[in-house]
């Protein structure tokens, strides 16, 4: 089965998580998307960011160890990995996405919606991801990880 790698970045800001509605999807998705050729992914979550919500952000960076030499360089990593299953479209078969997830947050308030494949985007507390329903309105991945990330990160932590 092919596999593509993706990158997605959960902004946080004040107990919140800034989410996009997916139109073909018609779901509420962190914003997120497929590397691009030659991209690290944390790169291609920080372009991701911008393009979908046209916030600059700073990942939240959660390091073991950092190495700064000529030779080699770390790189930041993601909060999370995982395997998505994709299912087959009229122009796509079936795939699978290897998405590394990150966390950010915002340098600024300006959100700009300008992006194709979403129909909005918004932030959410915890109370309001709780009642959104699960695989229709967002999915239960999604709502877990967001409920985690919330409670793990509070806005004093950030």
């Amino acid at each position: 089965m092919k596999k593509q790698f993706t990158a997605t970045v959960y902004i946080l800001d004040q107990g919140q998580v800034l989410l996009i509605y997916h139109k073909k999807l018609g779901k509420w998705l962190p914003p997120g998307g497929h590397l691009e050729l030659n991209e690290l992914p944390h790169e291609g979550a920080i372009r991701e960011a911008k393009e979908e919500t046209g916030l600059d952000v700073e990942l939240i960076l959660q390091e073991n160890l950092w190495v700064d030499r000529w030779n080699a360089k770390s790189i930041p990593r993601p909060y999370f990995c995982m395997i998505e299953e994709i299912a087959a479209r009229a122009d796509e078969p079936a795939h699978q996405h290897i998405d590394l997830l990150y966390i950010a947050k915002p340098l600024h308030k300006e959100l700009v919606h300008n992006h194709a494949e979403t129909s909005g985007l918004r932030w959410f507390n915890a109370a309001e991801i709780a009642v959104l329903k699960g695989d229709e309105e967002i999915f239960i991945e999604t709502q877990e990880t967001i409920r985690h990330l919330l409670a793990e990160f509070s806005p004093t932590k950030l």
